[in-house]
């Protein structure tokens, strides 16, 4: 059975119609002709075998004719020649591009003229249109198929020949006839797939060559529905009709308003699957005719009219293709930036994306996320104002840190990040930026171990922080603490990560100041132990201070020895010429005079001592030597320790004279002299401490004491001065100064100055006279004892002056000074003591008595004569008698002092002058009752 091909080639002008037949290089199918569709077979009987040639087949079907009568087997043999002759002809056109088909087009002619009812007719005029296409006679073609869609519409023959109608209408520029053509074989029913496809193909070109655009471009669509239904890719027969399809529809668009038409047909056509690839087509066939804004804009107009599509990120890169192709480099930052905002991971579209798309997306943020933040750090650099410089500074630190974000495990986001924390520092985002440095420094895994942008990002963060520190001044407390401990756990966050780093050690240093400024001792003592152990070992002046600041805390920690060890190596290591040698210094020496303290707390008296004193050794001359020298002294007289209390005071005052203490040592030292024996010494420190007294009375006292020393010690001289100076400014109160003037009178009589001791005894009666009444028993006794003493005396000059001739003037002496001793007497007694009263009532008496007694034993005067003797007897015994008779009365006086119950030596020596004197009344035997017993 022979194939017929009807093959429609489209041309750049248009569809042009060439051949029926198939089977040359230049007579190929092309998309959307007959030559690409299914070939439809015509019926003829049995095939004949292959062996028979076709010219013996012919001439046995004319020989057959003339032998048949049935008008229907003729019919049928006349249509099978026809049949024969036009496969003849096309055998030839296919061997030589030569054949006659005027035989099988007479044949067919004759047939329809015949027979013009006859049901198959439709397959003749088929025939006849495949003929007359081959001798090129597109008229009579024409003629064949219009007659056999109209006569037989339902022939199986209808679609194509109406196709070849449309494509022969085409070919002649009667698009409108063509279109009709086509569309009734677009819109019949049971027609072939193809067909149909290739149907709305030439349906539309005929509406495009009309000028009908717009309903061109709903023809395409019918086409695209049916090659691309689901958007996949064309197989490669609709490649080329695609290709073609896609410039036709590009060329529609451009006729009318561009994407905005493309936008509003698919508006009307309701979404379809290879939209976005419409849009491409279109976009490329602008580019291709340098169209690069409209092409821009048909793809933007896909991205908004689908900004969730996966196509919205391929065609956002396709524009910076285009744009690069175009050289619109001025727009190209701008648009990359929209690209990195609209796609970025941050964004809505990333949520909603699909993994190949994401997998798209971030191939395409890799190289743009870096090349922006490149750019605008580079143009920051190049600004001429400080807000344009700060906006691209921001730019640049949002790209940055956007790549890390993206791509936190990339090989260069630590790079990005340090670039990141550059812009925020120009910035001033201080937590920013030191959020990046640490990032760079800490929180990356490097396979090739720590690389020096790490440690340098580590180093960067521990600068970042000192700068914003200098914005913490005018924060509250709690908030500028907050921020002090986070600047301190990045100190030691890189001084830990990075201990090689030569700034390492630098770094911790400042650490440990902190630590050191905020109280945490414990801390301190640890980390200076680190810094000055640390390898390689640092700057011998940050391990100096290391020792220092270590000294302090131990200090602070009551750890004194350790503290002591510290500082004297950091005072190994500085010349004397230092500054801080002194501050040092001070520093070790209390440490050292700590530890006495804690002894001393302990109990441990001795090494107490010898911990303060050597705080000499230290820093002698220093106040922290004197306290300690003092401190010492005193646990040496806690201790019983008196010679080597002594000898510390004594040095102290020697060394300090100045020191605060110095007035309390005259009272350590008095106590000290006092418990060795050492009275005087001890006499010169209380009047020492009298001196220093505050209060009069404190000073009455200490002078008081001092010379009770002096006085114990047998230095008479220094004792008198201390109770002269003590009586001549203190007379009240009054029992202490009468003591006082007591001992000086004590004190003037062993040395024999009778007139000074006098003055004092003296003193003391007037001042107990003047009392009074008021005066107590020891100020009368003190008093009395005075007035006996000069009493005494009186009576001893009395007793001295003998009477001797002549009488009258030795008894003009005796009389005065029987008067003097009398009065003495007297004043002595009236102080009221009695054991002293009594004595000067016996010697009163006795003075009256010895005189008369001495008047009768005075010499008598020579030449006298017996007469003149007695008389001159009885005259001395005229003027002795009152003077005995006054004695006698004094002397009854005294012994009445034995009715008031006292009875002393001088009472009775009374007596027993009374029995001399009268011994009539007081010298007689008295009877002493005996007891009779009378019962006996």
């Amino acid at each position: 059975m022979p194939v017929i091909v009807l093959t429609t080639v489209l041309g750049v002008s248009g569809c042009q119609s060439l051949s029926w037949f198939g089977g040359e290089a230049d007579t190929a199918a092309r998309p959307g002709t007959l030559g690409a569709l299914s070939p439809v077979t015509v019926p003829a009987g049995d095939s004949e075998p292959a062996v028979v040639s076709l010219d013996a087949v012919i001439a046995s079907y004319r020989s057959l004719l003339p032998l048949i009568d049935d008008p229907r087997e003729q019919v049928a043999v006349r249509h099978r020649l026809a049949d024969l002759e036009f496969q003849r002809a096309e055998q030839a056109f296919a061997e030589r591009a030569e054949g006659d088909l005027a035989g099988a087009i007479g044949a067919y002619q004759r047939l329809l003229a015949d027979y013009p009812g006859r049901p198959d007719n439709d397959q003749i005029l088929y025939q006849l249109a495949r003929a007359r296409e081959l001798r090129g006679e597109t008229g009579p073609q024409l003629h064949a198929l219009t007659d056999l869609v109209n006569r037989y519409p339902q022939s199986r023959y209808w679609p194509e020949a109406q196709f070849r109608r449309g494509d022969l209408l085409f070919g002649a520029g009667r698009y409108a006839e063509a279109e009709a053509a086509f569309m009734a074989v677009a819109r019949a029913s049971g027609a072939d797939p193809s067909l149909t496809t290739n149907a709305w193909y030439m349906a539309g070109w005929s509406q495009f060559k009309q000028g009908h655009y717009r309903p061109a471009l709903g023809s395409f669509v019918q086409v695209l529905d049916r090659v691309m239904p689901a958007g996949e890719n064309a197989s490669a027969a609709q490649d080329t009709l695609l290709t073609d399809l896609f410039r036709v529809f590009g060329l529609s668009l451009s006729y009318l308003q561009g994407a905005d038409t493309l936008r509003d047909l698919f508006l009307e056509t309701g979404p379809r699957a290879y939209e976005p690839t419409v849009y491409a087509r279109y976009s490329e066939l602008l580019v291709a005719r340098e169209r690069y804004t409209d092409a821009i804009a048909a793809l933007e107009t896909f991205n908004e009219a689908h900004p969730g599509s996966p196509w919205a990120p391929r065609y956002d890169q396709r524009i910076l293709d285009i744009l690069a192709e175009a050289g619109f480099d001025q727009a190209l930052p701008e648009r990359k930036a929209r690209f990195v905002r609209r796609y970025g991971i941050q964004g809505d579209y990333w949520a909603n994306a699909d993994p190949a798309t994401r997998d798209f997306i971030l191939s395409r943020l890799e190289p743009l996320i870096p090349e922006l933040a490149d750019r605008h750090y580079l143009l920051a650099s190049r600004a001429r104002t400080d807000a344009e410089r700060r906006r691209h500074y921001r730019a640049a630190a949002g790209y940055y840190h956007a790549f890390a974000t993206t791509f936190p495990g990339h090989p260069r986001t630590p790079e990005r990040l340090f670039l990141l924390a550059e812009a925020e520092l120009a910035l001033e985002e201080w937590p920013a930026a030191i959020q990046a440095f640490e990032q760079v420094a800490y929180g990356f895994a490097y396979t090739d171990g720590t690389p020096e942008r790490a440690a340098e990002a580590g180093y960067a963060s521990v600068l970042a922080f000192r700068s914003y520190a200098e914005t913490w001044r005018e924060l509250p407390p709690a908030d500028r603490r907050e921020l002090e401990d986070q600047q301190q756990l990045n100190r030691l966050r890189f001084a830990n990560a990075f201990p090689d780093d030569p700034r390492a050690p630098d770094v911790f240093a400042i650490a440990l100041q902190r630590e050191f400024e905020r109280d945490h001792w414990e801390d301190t003592v640890v980390m200076a132990e680190r810094l000055v152990a640390w390898q390689p070992p640092p700057d011998p002046e940050r391990v100096t201070e290391a020792l220092r600041l270590s000294g302090h805390a131990l200090f602070e920690l009551a750890r004194y020895g350790e503290a002591e060890s510290a500082y004297r190596q950091a005072l190994s290591r500085l010349p004397g010429n230092d500054e801080r040698v002194p501050e040092i210094r001070r520093n070790l020496a209390a440490a050292v005079y700590r530890q006495g303290d804690v002894a001393a707390t302990a109990g441990q008296t001795s090494e107490a001592v010898r911990h303060y004193l050597r705080v000499a050794e230290v820093m002698p001359g220093s106040e922290l030597h004197a306290n300690a020298q003092y401190d010492a002294a005193g646990l040496l007289i806690e201790a019983g320790d008196w010679p080597s209390a002594i000898g510390v005071l004594t040095d102290f005052r020697a060394r300090f004279p100045a020191h605060p203490l110095i007035d309390t040592v005259p009272a350590k030292l008095a106590l000290a002299y006092r418990e060795t024996g050492q009275w005087a010494l001890a006499g010169d420190e209380v009047s020492r401490l009298s001196e220093l007294a505050q209060s009069p009375e404190e000073q009455r006292e200490n002078l008081s004491i001092a010379a009770g020393l002096y006085d114990r010690s047998g230095d008479t001289d220094r004792a008198i001065d201390a109770w002269r100076r003590y009586a001549n400014r203190y007379p009240e109160p009054v029992p202490a100064y009468l003591e006082a003037a007591h001992r000086l009178a004590e004190l003037y009589q062993a040395r024999g100055d009778i007139p000074r001791r006098n003055y004092w005894l003296e003193k003391q009666m007037v001042r107990v006279e003047r009392l009074g009444d008021d005066a107590d028993d020891r100020m009368r006794y003190l008093a009395a004892s005075a007035a006996a003493t000069l009493a005494r005396e009186a009576l001893a000059r009395y007793q001295g002056i003998r009477l001797t001739l002549p009488l009258d003037r030795s008894m003009v002496a005796k009389t005065e000074a029987l008067e003097a001793a009398v009065t003495a007497y007297q004043r002595m007694a009236a102080f009221g003591v009695a054991e002293l009263a009594s004595e000067a009532g016996y010697q009163i008496a006795d003075i009256y008595a010895r005189l008369a007694r001495d008047l009768m034993d005075s010499e008598r005067p020579p030449g006298l004569n017996e007469l003149e003797l007695e008389q001159y007897e009885l005259l001395l015994e005229e003027q002795a008698y009152p003077f005995e008779d006054n004695a006698i009365d004094i002397h009854e006086q005294n012994i009445r002092k034995a009715q008031q119950g006292i009875y002393d030596e001088w009472v009775r020596r009374s007596y027993e002058a009374l029995r001399r004197l009268l011994p009539g009344r007081y010298d007689k035997t008295e009877i002493r009752p005996e007891v009779v017993d009378e019962l006996g």
